[in-house]
């Protein structure tokens, strides 16, 4: 099982980059632009926020399996960072503690699948003695 993913990400590298650039693409204009996604609910926009860092987190494990943890949690931090200091500069729109709470949340949940799915490889590695 480990050989097929790490073939399957080393086949897809370029995929994999282009899917996390253009998510993270898609995830600043609709963050950044004048007015927020349409939401039936209040919860929807924590959602959005969650679910987007979370993807991408994931995503940049794919596309950059060399990132430390360390690095990837700073870069996330600062897209979500970015994203609300520019919607604190749109007159029709406004940061939100919530927002910054949900990218953690989604931010935490990625790096702590990303972790398990590192102790599982390597844990099925021979040792050699």
């Amino acid at each position: 099982m480990r050989q097929l993913i790490e073939r399957l990400m080393a086949r897809y590298s370029l995929w994999f980059k282009l899917a996390f650039f253009a998510l993270l693409a898609l995830g600043l204009y609709l963050g950044m632009s004048p007015s927020p996604p349409p939401t039936a609910y209040s919860w929807q926009a924590s959602g959005y926020h969650a679910g987007g860092i979370f993807a991408l987190t994931v995503l940049s494990f794919a596309a950059f399996p060399r990132w430390r943890w360390w690095f990837r949690a700073i870069f996330m931090t600062l897209v979500g960072a970015a994203v609300e200091l520019v919607q604190s500069l749109h007159p029709t729109r406004s940061p939100d503690w919530g927002d910054v709470m949900a990218n953690s949340c989604g931010l935490l949940v990625g790096l702590l699948l990303i972790a398990c799915y590192t102790l599982l490889i390597r844990r099925q590695r021979p040792v050699e003695g």
